[in-house]
């Protein structure tokens, strides 16, 4: 258990260090690896060009090779797995350092709020003010203020007790996370699913929280090589939480729209307006064959409010416009974001690294070329955002990629004041923003993400996401696929 003097007086910087060396050690057992299996397992494999044999066959078989493959097929598979033992250390360390550091911040802060009203903090953390003077012993007034003072004090021993409770949280989940290394179980030899099991040490070291807000802060904070190897082991299920958002920008409705929801009870004009944008939706409505528009209408008029997915993949395939700007983003950030990945390569020693990017821009749907999306969205931000990563290539250089997805945001309302223009239709923005106030509708939030897509750095990706003519389109640039919506 952490006490109340040991975390007002700690330094942690020895647990720096140790994080750092664990982080090295991890780099370096990565590049091993990385070595044996470019310039040993593959030559012997015939899988891929290398110094001891010509790429597509092998020139050593028979029963020796094949032991020989086997066995360095283990000890890459083992030098990997210990890659994943120190990364997960690594985390447990930083993610304890974090934790105490932030204790003892909320620590210090309680305590100098406390002696700013007078108070006297001892050493085992025991408050007291000091008494009355004999002579406003009898005052009601500096009694009255003397109570008030020890009544405001307790926020702040409160506040001093959650500090060291938080302390000793985070020494013992780390504490758990390092018992929880086994390298009995790590053993190639002895399990075959050592490099799982160890990538799994790895994804529980570091926590990983559900909640999305906390999931932005944690993924942002990392240490970049833990990022690298949390993608390698736990790609999927990371890419579907949702890391590859932007981790700085958070959007937020630009204004209060059509204003509170069921602020007043509806007319007969109220009701013929409903009907009227009911209409648009069926038989020859105006939005038939506007598919995007008219789901997004007929979400508003269901009146539920809840959040709905907008397909970004298709946004892109359907607006050449759009595609161009996402291709442009990356174009003009692609040196920057090398360059971060470079810096954090060198850092690390050598070892794989993620770094969060995103670019933010807004944009106005071209009316009359993307005339369903103009009547789906309208305006809307947008981000390019994700990872860009450096890992050691066969001679130890950096290879620098980018994956990143595209990421839409919109509140889908009619503004009083403004016109939308539906074919022949009579209905007006102000007749639909008076759905909302009545309660006939309600007002929400558009959210979508494109499927990732990864591009090697520098360069642009020659196939912007979305931009082919087939049915799979930019689909065929190399995705991992998490699923193509989110709320």
């Amino acid at each position: 258990m952490v006490t109340f003097a040991q975390l007002r007086h700690a330094s942690f910087e020895s647990l720096d260090k140790a994080g750092d060396t664990w982080n090295g050690v991890a780099g370096r057992t990565e590049q091993i690896a990385g070595q044996v299996r470019s310039g040993v397992l593959h030559p012997l494999t015939g899988a891929s060009p290398g110094s001891l044999a010509p790429g597509g066959g092998r020139t050593w078989t028979g029963t020796a090779a094949d032991e020989a493959t086997r066995e360095i097929g283990l000890l890459s598979d083992e030098l990997t797995a210990f890659h994943y033992e120190a990364l997960a250390v690594t985390a447990a360390l930083r993610r304890a350092g974090s934790a105490f550091a932030q204790a003892r911040q909320n620590l210090l802060r309680a305590v100098g709020d406390a002696e700013a009203l007078g108070a006297t903090v001892a050493t085992d953390g025991t408050v007291t003010l000091p008494p009355l003077p004999p002579e406003d012993r009898n005052d009601p007034d500096a009694i009255a203020y003397q109570r008030r003072k020890w009544d405001e004090l307790q926020q702040y021993v409160e506040a001093m007790g959650k500090a060291v409770s938080a302390a000793t949280a985070a020494d013992a989940a780390a504490a758990a996370a390092l018992r929880a290394l086994d390298p009995a179980e790590v053993d190639p030899a002895t399990r075959p699913d050592a490099v799982a099991h160890a990538g799994g040490d790895l994804v529980r070291a570091a926590g990983m929280p559900s909640d999305p807000k906390a999931l932005r802060t944690w993924w942002g904070a990392l240490d970049p090589a833990v990022r690298a190897g949390l993608l390698a082991a736990d790609g999927e299920r990371l890419l579907a939480a949702g890391v590859l958002g932007p981790v700085e920008y958070e959007w937020h409705a630009p204004d209060a729209g059509a204003g509170d929801y069921a602020q007043r009870p509806p007319g007969a004009g109220d009701y013929a307006n409903g009907a009227a944008a009911e209409a648009l939706l069926v038989g020859g409505g105006n939005l038939v064959g506007y598919t995007d528009a008219a789901r997004h209408l007929q979400h508003f008029l269901t009146a539920t409010g809840e959040p709905l997915a907008v397909e970004v993949d298709r946004m892109l395939d359907d607006d050449p416009d759009f595609r161009l700007r996402v291709a442009q983003q990356i174009s003009d950030h692609q040196a920057q974001w090398r360059q971060l990945a470079l810096d954090a390569f060198e850092r690390s020693g050598g070892a794989p690294v993620a770094v969060p990017v995103e670019a933010v821009a807004h944009r106005n749907i071209d009316a009359s070329a993307q005339r369903n999306w103009f009547l789906a969205i309208g305006s809307h931000p947008y981000a390019t955002s994700g990872v860009v990563t450096a890992r050691p290539g066969p001679d130890g250089r950096p290879v620098v990629s980018v994956q990143y997805q595209v990421n839409v945001w919109d509140r889908y309302n009619w503004d009083p004041g403004k016109s939308t223009p539906i074919a022949f239709t009579n209905i007006k923005d102000s007749d639909l923003a008076e759905l909302h106030r009545t309660g006939l509708a309600r007002e929400f939030d558009l959210t979508g993400r494109s499927t990732p897509v990864t591009v090697a750095l520098p360069g642009t990706p020659s196939s912007p996401p979305g931009g082919g003519t087939g049915q799979d389109g930019a689909r065929d640039a190399e995705r991992s696929n998490p699923g193509r919506e989110t709320r």
